[in-house]
């Protein structure tokens, strides 16, 4: 089970450096943004719910695409919610996505770089089916088996990431796929050390609450760099994910 609590604090923690910091994450708001652009016809949108909002990348990148009537916005730190205090048209839903409940008769649900932290994306799914109306649009980006590879390797310690096809599965009962792709991403860090640096000031590194000697630190930077290093610098893998499907109506349910 993850650690909601310590996931919070890691990442109202990181909320300073988050824009500057989380360019991956940034570049996923920004693709699947356009992804619903070409999927989702948006003049159809009128109740908007975005599920970790966070600093607001799927937000500010969503501006133009959709004209909601009435947005919601929910994030795992109820501090976030003074970031979108110029949005007054937005409601913001503060807590766990698991365990809040979720505004009925939804046209769209979005969702950028949080499920990851799930315990259960399937039962997540499923509230979703029961918020939207029928033919109502799901889109989000999460990242796929491989992410941070280098960490998990060295470490041990890693998040269980469904793969597309487990969450295609996930999926299919209640929902019709339109768009379904992976990436990859290689960031590049001159050190060791600056990994662990990105991996802080992104708020990522909420998974164990052990903390680090400085000998586990030294560690693991050597350890990172006799592996990973090579003349272009010390990588870090991202492996990212992004879906967009509508809900079945009912006659549809059988997948036909």
């Amino acid at each position: 089970m993850t650690d909601k609590e310590l996931v919070r604090k890691r990442f109202c923690g990181a909320a300073e450096h988050y824009d500057t910091e989380a360019l991956v994450q940034k570049n996923m708001a920004e693709r699947l943004a356009l992804l619903v652009r070409e999927f989702v016809p948006v003049e159809r949108v009128r109740r908007v719910l975005e599920i970790g909002c966070g600093t607001g990348f799927l937000t500010k990148a969503m501006n133009g695409v959709v004209f909601p009537e009435k947005l919601y916005l929910n994030d795992i730190c109820p501090e976030f919610k003074e970031l979108f205090a110029d949005m007054p048209a937005a409601e913001f839903i503060p807590g766990d996505a698991e365990s809040v409940d979720f505004p009925a008769n939804l046209d769209l649900v979005l969702s950028g770089s949080a499920i990851q932290w799930f315990d259960d994306p399937g039962r997540f799914f499923a509230k979703c089916r029961d918020s939207l109306v029928p033919g109502g649009f799901l889109a989000f980006s999460t990242f796929a088996p491989g992410n941070f590879m280098e960490i998990a390797e060295i470490t041990g310690v890693r998040l269980h990431y469904p793969s597309l096809e487990q969450l295609e599965t996930m999926l299919e009962p209640d929902f019709r796929l339109l768009c379904a792709e992976e990436t990859a991403a290689v960031l590049r860090f001159t050190s060791a050390a600056d990994v662990l640096r990105h991996l802080k000031m992104t708020g990522v590194n909420g998974i164990s609450r052990r903390p680090w000697t400085r000998k586990d630190y030294s560690a693991f930077c050597t350890s990172y760099s006799e592996r990973f290093a090579d003349a272009d610098g010390c990588p870090l893998t991202y492996r990212p994910v992004f879906v967009v499907a509508v809900r079945r109506y009912r006659e549809d349910a059988s997948g036909m």
